[in-house]
């Protein structure tokens, strides 16, 4: 009686990609400020009125449609340091802030009844904005990929 032996071979590889750059920290401490600076104005003012009343938040005042823009950007803030891609989109959602913030600034009392802030939240979204392109182009990005190989031998009878 003779046996018949097969070998069967298994192979999993699996890759572990990391994108490491401070322009992620930057992007993310820019996106919690703004995020906590729309939800106190918020919580201050309410939804009853977007443009009615007014709060003072970190020494700015602000409207409820203030907080909310303050929340969207912060949050777009928040996207970038998570992407992968963080130049890029931190490149473009600072250049937004900044043009926003000049427009603040440019049409202060146009935008203070509607937003609250004048000429100087619209620094701020200018300042806001210029640390984001810095960060952006400053901070180089490393993306390092861990590769693991397992096999697999079985003998079957």
């Amino acid at each position: 009686m003779s046996y018949r032996s097969t070998v069967a071979h298994r192979r999993s590889q699996a890759v572990d990609r990391r994108v490491m750059s401070p322009a992620r920290i930057v992007a993310g401490i820019l996106g919690v400020i703004l995020l906590v600076m729309g939800g106190v104005a918020l919580a201050r003012t309410g939804l009853s009125s977007l443009t009615g009343e007014t709060a003072t938040v970190l020494g700015f005042e602000h409207t409820a449609l203030m907080g909310l823009i303050d929340i969207v950007a912060g949050l777009l803030f928040l996207v970038a340091a998570a992407a992968v891609a963080v130049r890029g989109q931190l490149t473009g959602i600072s250049l937004l802030t900044a043009a926003f913030g000049a427009v603040m600034m440019i049409e202060p009392g146009a935008m203070s009844d509607a937003l609250g802030g004048g000429s100087d939240l619209g620094l701020l979204y200018v300042v806001v904005g210029l640390l984001g392109l810095l960060a952006a182009m400053m901070f180089p990005t490393r993306v390092t990929e861990v590769e693991a190989v397992h096999e697999d031998s079985v003998d079957h009878y």
